[in-house]
């Protein structure tokens, strides 16, 4: 990741050259990174199994003239739903990256913002997320 050397938009604007939508900044290893997501919901990969995520993201490809979209955190999708909860698919829910137990992963229902531990076997939806470290401007 490089640093950019623009201005961010305002949250749940397009940021073109970014690729997406601006959704909120948060820290990453102790750098403050500027979070993006493609658009809206005609961007979600749908029926995505928990084991299938990662690749369902790299499978995708290139979105937006960027091709380093990743799978989101737990943090990246509450940042969604603080800042863009409209954005998403209130009626279904979306997968983090991140595992619970041996047999669950967690993930985020946008209509009520309850995050819960499902059996890996469920399909659900993702969102791809990337993003960039923030300047010093």
């Amino acid at each position: 990741m490089t640093a950019i050397a623009t201005t961010a938009p305002v949250i749940g604007h397009e940021w073109p050259e970014q690729g997406g939508v601006y959704i909120g900044s948060r820290l990453i290893d102790g750098a403050t990174h500027h979070v993006i997501i493609p658009g809206g919901k005609e961007f979600d990969l749908v029926d995505v199994k928990f084991k299938d995520l990662a690749s369902a993201v790299t499978e995708r490809g290139e979105v937006n003239g960027h091709a380093d979209w990743r799978a989101p955190d737990q943090k990246d999708m509450m940042l969604a739903y603080i800042n863009t909860p409209d954005l998403f698919n209130k009626d279904d829910w979306y997968w983090t990256n991140k595992p619970c137990g041996s047999y669950g992963a967690w993930a985020v229902d946008f209509e009520y913002g309850g995050v819960y531990y499902w059996s890996r076997g469920y399909e659900f939806r993702v969102r791809p997320v990337r993003s960039i470290i923030a300047s010093s401007l």
